[in-house]
């Protein structure tokens, strides 16, 4: 059997990809939005707040074509919001609207920063039932 240096943990117990802490068992997927000491800013939008899609949005609510995921083809396409959305996954997190409530959302942009133990992050879902955006936003106090 064969130790990792200063985990102490084996191989075996590293299968999981490194999600969980064999010593507390614990899921650290969304530890970004553990234990939080300050308030999370939220805001709803009807568009997105983040640059990366502004421009697309806009296009598609005009009827304007996109540029199509490279991993699909390329080129330019007129799509509806359910195709342009639908390689996004859900936040499990962060699952509702702030806007109706619903759970029928995907995340398009996410961010987030560990530093000396602090930490920041940025979350924006697309509403697919009222077509709203949904960001939130957090920093630690003393986060520089």
């Amino acid at each position: 059997m064969v130790k990792i240096a200063e985990t102490g943990l084996t191989k075996e117990d590293l299968k999981d990809g490194g999600k969980f802490d064999k010593k507390v068992d614990k899921d650290w997927t969304h530890a970004y939005a553990d234990d939080l000491r300050a308030e999370t800013y939220t805001e709803v939008n009807a568009s997105p707040k983040a640059d990366v899609h502004q421009r697309e949005w806009r296009k598609i609510m005009n009827g304007d074509p996109v540029e199509i995921n490279p991993s699909v083809g390329s080129g330019l396409k007129c799509m509806t919001i359910d195709e342009w959305s639908c390689r996004w996954k859900q936040n499990d997190r962060f699952p509702e609207c702030l806007a109706c409530g619903s759970e029928s959302t995907k995340e398009h942009h996410f961010m987030q920063t560990w530093c000396r133990g602090k930490k920041a992050f940025e979350s924006e879902t697309l509403c697919l039932d009222c077509h709203m955006f949904s960001w939130r936003s957090y920093s630690d106090p003393d986060f520089l």
